[in-house]
């Protein structure tokens, strides 16, 4: 069965990190709020991979065929866009690995007119410039290249499978004591020297579930029960690509293993409003 033809567009894009592993993007002369990879729409008769190297070469001045036998055109996202109101075509966008930039070629970079500037920065200092939507695409893309896997998204996508993180808020069973982590104190992470709840970012094909599962096997050796989906409405400082989790622990502080952070504790509900927490610890506290 055949329906009406749908044009689609493709593009192709790099990926690149700098030493640190933070990645790379350039700011839109075009429309300033908007952070791009290295890429672009592919011409006729090109394919996505060449789209990515030609990127590389008009907007970086950096020539990357010579890097082809070591990056080995190795795919890490495939992205779909549904039609937009400054966009009539469905357009499919393949992200490549770029490698890794040292500090050589960052410094011989050169930015043609379609970009205003360049940057590298962490994943959650890339949350607070970048539209949301792009954030999230940033996030599933980096996530494929930590996994050395391929993944696939839509734009929009709303689905149980449209997350990047989690959240876990646990309890012992009487929700009489919290298990918070003291953050490290470093710049370029979420809450530097808070207290907070267990969370992380999504590793691979992970559901939530087994996301929040591990985090908390990793950053605290517990194992919990009652995991779930905490219902309450979502507290502005989390963000959409976010799960918030609420789970049950029943064994004793002692057996708590610190994996990350400075220190790791079940802290007395009373106690907690004298500590440095994120603003939305008492939010989701007052719906468990």
């Amino acid at each position: 069965m055949t329906g009406p033809t749908a044009l689609t567009t493709s593009c192709g894009a790099l990926y690149f990190t700098d030493r640190h592993g933070h990645p790379f993007q350039l700011r839109s002369a075009r429309h300033p709020d908007r952070w791009q990879l290295p890429g672009g729409d592919s011409a006729p008769g090109e394919t996505p991979w060449q789209t990515a190297l030609r990127g590389a070469r008009e907007h970086l001045r950096l020539d990357m065929s010579d890097e082809e036998s070591t990056v080995g055109r190795r795919l890490l996202a495939v992205l779909h866009h549904a039609p937009a109101a400054d966009r009539p075509l469905a357009r499919t966008g393949f992200v490549f690995d770029g490698g890794t930039l040292d500090d050589d070629r960052l410094h011989r970079i050169r930015l043609t007119a379609e970009h205003t500037d360049w940057a590298v920065d962490t994943l959650w200092r890339w949350r607070s410039r970048m539209r949301p939507q792009d954030h999230r695409r940033l996030m599933l893309v980096d996530r494929a290249r930590r996994a050395r896997t391929t993944l696939y998204a839509e734009h929009p996508d709303t689905g149980a499978d449209a997350f990047e993180g989690v959240l876990v808020l646990i309890t012992t069973p009487a929700h009489d004591r919290v298990l918070l982590n003291l953050r490290d104190d470093h710049p370029g992470i979420a809450w530097p020297g808070h207290w907070a709840p267990i969370g992380g970012w999504r590793e691979g094909h992970e559901s939530a579930h087994d996301c929040a599962t591990r985090e908390i096997r990793e950053e605290a050796g517990i194992t919990v029960t009652a995991l779930r989906p905490l219902p309450a409405p979502r507290h502005p400082l989390i963000a959409d690509t976010t799960t918030v989790l609420h789970a049950v622990y029943d064994g004793p502080e002692r057996a708590l293993v610190l994996g990350e952070g400075q220190a790791i504790r079940l802290v007395p509900r009373e106690e907690i409003p004298a500590l440095r927490t994120p603003p939305y610890v008492a939010h989701y506290l007052a719906h468990l």
